[in-house]
């Protein structure tokens, strides 16, 4: 719905023809975004691709949050001693 919105095509259209081919069996249809039409491809988005991106994702901002923990908690302690 999005990538057609993007597109400047008519989105409930496109995405009302991709749900009918992929009812009548057409499984390897896609839209292709410079004609507007919904047709055949052999273009696979492989879920292993987006569960290692995922997972990278998450990994990357749990980094992110233990190094701020980390600078967060030597601030607190900076100061030292009192004198």
């Amino acid at each position: 719905r999005t990538l057609a919105d993007t597109a400047g095509l008519d989105a409930t259209q496109v995405v009302a023809d991709l749900n009918a081919a992929h009812a009548r069996g057409e499984t390897m249809a896609g839209v292709n975004l410079e004609e507007g039409t919904v047709e055949s491809t052999d273009i696979v988005d492989l879920l292993n691709t987006k569960a290692s991106a995922f997972t990278l994702a998450v990994d990357a901002a749990l980094t992110v949050l233990r190094v701020d923990q980390i600078i967060m908690s030597k601030q607190a302690g900076a100061g030292g001693p009192p004198s």
